[in-house]
């Protein structure tokens, strides 16, 4: 099993590739928009119908189907960073010989994972800085698009509305039902967040007491 420190060390790194995939994809979906809206303009259309279908495609490419890979990669680093989180438990209790497993804790996911190793371990967590809080919102931002696939109500999601009233990468849409909107700059922030916040917990796992912290 790996040691606390490869396993964050092991991560930091891993959060370049999401960021890489990430741009790359945006990259596709502004390169496909952009020539599928050229081929509106030169290409013959022989009915009004087809037109007006062909424009509402173009808008899909535009705006909707952007909104659900941002969904899908919100999902994705919320979801690897928990597995992130659970894997620093398991190296924690192994390499600090605890009796006790995260597990064995109620709750799930991120905040389970900080109640363990602040309670049961040496191991500083950098959870006074904004990184955490905006990783946090992120994991209650995700919870309306797996949950309820991105439509917001009002009373059950009174948290997930002051989020993102305040962030001016977020948007509430109020059509028949209210639906969150993503702009790419709320997803490459997250990883920026989630990014200063491993790098502060690479250096809390250098002053972890066992000896058996290995940095290679």
């Amino acid at each position: 099993m790996q040691v606390p420190y490869q396993v964050v060390a092991h991560f930091l790194v891993d959060l370049d590739s999401y960021k890489l995939f990430i741009e790359i994809s945006e990259r596709n979906w502004i390169e496909e928009s952009e020539r599928y809206r050229s081929s509106i303009l030169e290409d013959d259309e022989p009915t009004l119908h087809r037109f007006n279908y062909r424009r509402d495609l173009a808008s899909k490419l535009n705006d909707e189907f952007p909104q659900y890979q941002r969904k899908s990669y919100l999902i994705m680093l919320v979801s690897i960073f928990e597995d992130f989180m659970n894997q620093l438990c398991r190296s924690v209790e192994a390499d600090l010989d605890i009796k006790a497993s995260f597990t064995d804790f109620t709750g799930s996911g991120i905040e389970r994972a900080k109640q363990y190793l602040t309670k049961l371990s040496s191991l500083s967590l950098p959870v006074s800085g904004k990184e955490w809080k905006q990783i946090k919102d992120a994991q209650a931002i995700r919870n309306v698009i797996a949950h309820a696939a991105g439509h917001i109500d009002k009373k059950a999601h009174a948290k997930q509305l002051k989020i993102i009233e305040y962030n001016d990468n977020l948007e509430a849409e109020y059509y028949s039902r209210t639906h969150l909107n993503i702009d790419s700059d709320y997803v490459f922030n997250l990883v920026t967040s989630m990014k200063v916040f491993t790098d502060k917990l690479l250096a809390e796992c250098e002053k972890l007491p066992n000896k058996k912290i290995n940095k290679d």
